[in-house]
């Protein structure tokens, strides 16, 4: 049996869990615990603890009306995860936004690979080269080398033939129209937007 939360989830990033038999939708950040009854709100931000909250099926009276309490809760402290900032390539491949350490925020591509935990990282740009315009063919290169890997994984380790080269190629044609690829670019702006405020924040609490 599916269901859905009171508590709209639209735009946001979710997976399926099932409690007692029904299938619910849940935000990235919420987690459930069986034994306890009860929806765990946890982000992480930079290795610090933005959001902690419980919200036990006991005093909500079940497990819906407290995942409502616990997806409101999440919405309205500002770290929801969005859908729109990760882009789905394939089962096995992703793109995201991701702040690093000396050069700001960039694209990011990860490959799952074969067995739990194994995978590959690739930097795709940074997006003041990509809002620029000026790194988009670079960008789409890396993202050929991306797919190629996500071929040679899912393939067991063979090199792309030239008609899976051919299918790349017109899968990123088809990309750069998808209004999800322009979403995609657009959540870079928000993302960007909010890393220029928390440095400012931290610039005036250090001065």
């Amino acid at each position: 049996m599916n269901t859905s939360s009171t508590a709209d989830t639209s735009g946001l990033r979710c997976y399926d869990k099932v409690v007692d038999d029904v299938t619910y939708k849940i935000p990235r950040g919420i987690t459930r615990d069986v034994r306890g009854g009860v929806w765990i709100v946890r982000v992480l931000k930079n290795k610090q603890l933005r959001v902690h909250a419980r919200f036990t099926d006991k005093r909500f009276d079940g497990p819906k009306r407290a995942l409502d309490a616990a997806i409101i809760h999440l919405i309205h402290s500002g770290h929801a995860r969005l859908e729109d900032e990760v882009l789905r390539l394939s089962e096995r491949t992703v793109v995201h936004w991701r702040k690093r350490s000396g050069i700001g925020l960039c694209a990011v591509a990860y490959v799952t690979g074969p067995g739990p935990g194994r995978g590959k990282t690739f930097f795709l740009s940074t997006y003041k080269r990509v809002v620029s315009g000026r790194g988009m063919d670079k960008f789409r290169g890396k993202l050929q080398q991306v797919l190629e890997h996500d071929y040679q994984v899912a393939s067991g380790g063979m090199i792309a033939p030239r008609s899976v080269l051919d299918e790349i190629h017109l899968k990123l044609d088809r990309l750069w129209l998808d209004p999800v690829f322009k979403a995609f670019i657009k959540a870079g702006t928000r993302k960007a937007d909010q890393v220029a405020i928390s440095e400012y924040v931290e610039s005036m609490s250090a001065s």
